[in-house]
Order: structure tokens, then sequence, then C-alpha cells
């Protein structure tokens, strides 16, 4: 019998052992939902937003549409000149501040925050695309009156005006789009999977999107290494904008929305619909966004230019805006080249 003991010690230390490992993995995995759910659920404090989000120029006004506050700049008289800003963590209407100003001696200009960005409200449901095409064209109706609008749009943002421009053709009359994007160009596949995936996971969203993706430190390597085509050229202002407005209480409402992809617009089929000339303006050196892309996307509407900006990134109006401006007004006072529809590309065949 006793030459038995010193097995049964060992099964009985080995079976402690798995004891106390699950405890701790037990007491691990329990810790680590309870700081999620602290962070998940804390109330974030109000952080004024830089005033340099906008001109001093530029008045700062609030329009009420059915979906909550919609904030924007405007200055200027004429016809309206609309610029609306891209969709990602900090997004605002401070990524054309830098451009828009010029404009204001020809035209209203109206720089408005998307829904659930910048100092827009930020509904608890976020606010899917065409909640956000249809608060834009209460705004573009209100301000537009009898005159329809010429829009400037960047990333998603132009996805978005695409859709406006399907949906409600009389407020428009132009679309100059950077780099349009959505789900069967830039944003399908591995741009943000990652982010995409651990947004969709139950409380894990708010506390990943503030303390990892709208860090200030997290903002800047992101602009520096994946926007600008000469990190140099982001400054202190644009990471104090950006990092701010990423901030925000309920920022990370439709930000982890759009990583999810509830924003996503099938880009190529709304563009077919669009009766309005196009431009399309891409830039040479943004990481992602092969031109090619653009010279396909170029066929599909019947009236379409296509101009290549160079030395620029992800944030031309920001990066290189002297160049930009120039490109607007170019394209502005330029006529289009017109190209066949589909359906006349097939008879012409």
């Amino acid at each position: 019998m006793h030459a038995h003991l010193p097995g049964m010690q060992a099964i009985v230390r080995f079976f402690s052992r798995r004891r106390f490992w699950g405890m701790g993995l037990g007491a691990g995995v329990v810790g680590a939902i309870a700081l999620t759910a602290r962070y998940a659920f804390r109330t974030r404090r109000p952080v004024k937003i830089p005033e340099t989000i906008s001109p001093a120029i530029f008045a700062t006004r609030v329009f009420y549409t059915a979906k909550g506050q919609l904030v924007y700049h405007e200055s200027g008289k004429g016809d309206p000149l609309v610029f609306i800003h891209g969709i990602y963590p900090g997004a605002s209407s401070f990524e054309w501040s830098r451009v828009y100003p010029h404009f204001a001696d020809r035209f209203q200009v109206l720089a408005p925050d998307l829904m659930g960005f910048g100092e827009s409200a930020r509904p608890r449901r976020p606010c899917g695309v065409y909640e956000q095409v249809e608060s834009l064209a209460e705004f573009l109706r209100a301000k537009g009156g009898d005159l329809s609008s010429v829009i400037v749009a960047s990333g998603m943002g132009a996805a978005l005006a695409v859709l406006l421009a399907e949906r409600h053709p009389e407020l428009l009359k132009r679309l100059l789009l950077v780099m349009p994007i959505n789900a069967t160009t830039k944003t399908k596949g591995r741009r943000f999977a990652p982010h995409r995936w651990i947004a969709a996971v139950p409380f894990a969203g708010r506390p990943y999107y503030y303390r990892f993706l709208a860090t200030r430190a997290r903002i800047r390597l992101w602009l520096a290494t994946a926007c600008f085509a000469e990190p140099e050229k982001v400054d202190d202002e644009i990471i104090d904008v950006f990092s701010t407005c990423a901030r925000q209480f309920g920022a990370d409402r439709a930000a982890i929305y759009w990583l999810r992809g509830k924003l996503d617009v099938d880009l190529e089929r709304h563009l077919a619909e669009v009766p309005h000339p196009v431009t399309l303006i891409w830039s040479d050196e943004a990481p992602g966004y092969n031109p090619e892309i653009g010279y396909r996307l170029q066929k599909i509407p019947k009236q379409c230019n296509f101009v290549v900006l160079e030395k620029s990134g992800v944030f031309p109006a920001l990066e290189t805006s002297k160049e930009f401006v120039e490109l607007l007004n170019r394209e502005l006072d330029s006529k289009l080249r017109v190209y066949p529809g589909k359906g006349e590309e097939k008879k012409a065949g």
C-alpha cells in the first residue's frame, strides 16, 4: 500500500495544478471582461475641439435634421459649393479647411460634419447610409433653395455623394470625387480587416476604439505611415484636430458602425445611375489607392474627367492644399470629356 503512495501524490499534485491554473485562467477572463465593461460603459468627459477646425472667416452654424444637429461652416455668396469629408477615426470638415476658404469669393461655401462625426450629433444608434444621405439632402435643400450644388467629396464621403446624386438629382449639378471608396474597392479585403473583426465583438468595440484607434499616438502613426506621401507634413494642428474629434463622447458609435461595414456603398452600381458630370481625382502616392481603380471607375459615368495629383497621399487637401486648390479651379472652369454609357458602348460595339 505504501508503495503506491508516491504515485497517488503525483496524481493529486497534477489535478491540484490543473485546478490552480483553471482558477487562474477563469480569474483572468473575468478580469478582462470587467475591464472591458468598465471602458465600454464609462461616460467620457467632453473635450473642446480646437478652433482651428475651421478658418476664422467662416461662421459655424447648426442645421437641425430629422436625425439631429448637423454642424457646418459657411462663408461666401453664389452657387453652393459643398465639401463632404471622408469617414475614418477623427473625421470632420477640417479635412477641407485648407482648401475651401479659397472659393468663398465666388461660391457659397458649405462644409458640414457628417452625422456622428466632428461637431455634429452623435446618435446612440448610428446613422446608416441612407440616413446620412437623407440628412445631407435636407441640408442642401434648405441651404441651396432653388440652386443646385457642386459637391466636392472624398473617400467614403464621396460614395455617399454618389448615392445622394442618384436619389436626389435635382439638388446637384456636378460631382468632384477624391478617391471614392467602398466595399468593392479599397475597403474590401485587407483594409481594416482586423479592426472590423474586433469591432464586431460585443462590448469590445468601444474600449478598442478609445484605447487603441483613437489615441493621439496611433493617429499620428496612421497619418504618417498610411496617409501622407511626405510624413513630415503631418503637423501638430492636424494631429490636434483629428485626435480631439476622434475622442469626443459618442465618436466611437459611427466609427465602429463604419468599421463593421455598415456604411459600405456599391459604388460602381450607383455611379452608373448618376446623371451629372463627374470628375475623379486621384493621388499618385496614396497607399492602397491604385490609380487603376480610378481608370476603371472613369468609364462608368456618361460624363467623366480623370485627374491625377502628383506627390500626394490620402488627404491631398491637407498635404498639398495649394496644388489641390489649383486643380479644383481648373476642373470647375473646364468642360468635361464625354464618355458613352454602358448601353451606348454595347450599341457602338
